[in-house]
């Protein structure tokens, strides 16, 4: 992939499908819906574990709801399922593998084709216990998800890029993906358009986070433009590997993460123009 050019980065504006992440605008459900289309977002995406769950909507609910979504002119970008421990964890993990195939379920009656997910840092060693658990717990989640026609979008959690390539195509029973995450390279030390560039071919979804490495090692989420990502490069390589997936704008800290949002939106339509 060639460093795109300033034409490029300009032409890449109207191919992005750009969601927001409902959980982040801290307002109830529906009138969250209302704001994202407002802002000029397509699409959003729900937490199915404690922002929107299956077993509140019966099947009438349900419909009721994706007509609302589409006099919004909205659609279902994607759906994420939060949990508490990381797959690799034998505490409770088969409660935490069918909790997750029933999230699978039910983001495509929402329509979703892809459910974002954290597994915990994967392990490097691959003769170890943890990668072998966590290899067969993801090969089973692609398998249900092959069937219900939903692809799992793997959320780096300090991996290399390397290591994150090699664990995803490893897995051939189902469809395995990456939620490409700048804010998780940046905090991990990585360079978040090397990275897309490594592992470009297997993005399944696209987080527009943005992050900053602190002093310590550490990281720290920004808004959007305000981190160490270098948009104008960055997005033009989605154009470059013809990504036609959602990309959905999150915000998980911060003082105004609503005000955040709304102006990841209107920064990701302009930033080709700077």
């Amino acid at each position: 992939m060639q460093r795109p050019d300033s034409d490029s980065a300009f032409v890449v504006m109207h191919h992005l499908r750009l969601a927001i992440a409902t959980r982040c605008l801290n307002l109830p459900l529906r009138e969250s819906l209302r704001a994202a289309a407002a802002c000029g977002a397509k699409g959003v995406q729900f937490d199915v574990r404690d922002e929107l769950r299956a077993a509140e909507l019966t099947e009438t609910g349900r419909r009721q709801f994706l007509h609302q979504l589409d006099e919004m002119g909205l659609r279902t970008a994607s759906v994420t399922f939060p949990t508490r421990r990381g797959f690799a964890e034998q505490a409770h993990l088969d409660a935490r593998v069918a909790a997750t195939r029933a999230a699978m379920e039910f983001a495509w009656q929402l329509r979703a084709t892809v459910l974002v997910v954290r597994l915990g840092r994967i392990p490097t060693e691959k003769e170890s216990k943890d990668y072998r658990l966590l290899f067969e717990v993801v090969s089973d989640l692609a398998r249900h998800g092959n069937q219900v026609g939903v692809t799992l979008a793997v959320t780096p959690t300090h991996d290399s890029p390397e290591v994150l390539r090699e664990f995803v195509t490893a897995v051939k029973t189902g469809s395995v993906g990456i939620d490409f995450d700048p804010a998780a390279f940046v905090t991990a030390g990585y360079k978040p358009e090397d990275a897309f560039r490594q592992v470009h071919s297997l993005v399944s979804h696209f987080t527009a986070r943005d992050g900053i490495r602190d002093i310590d090692g550490g990281g720290l989420e920004t808004a959007l433009g305000r981190g160490e990502t270098e948009w104008i490069e960055l997005l033009p390589l989605l154009e470059e590997s013809d990504y036609s997936g959602w990309t959905t704008i999150v915000r998980t800290q911060g003082d105004d993460k609503p005000g955040d949002v709304a102006r990841g939106v209107q920064y990701l339509k302009t930033v080709g123009l700077s």
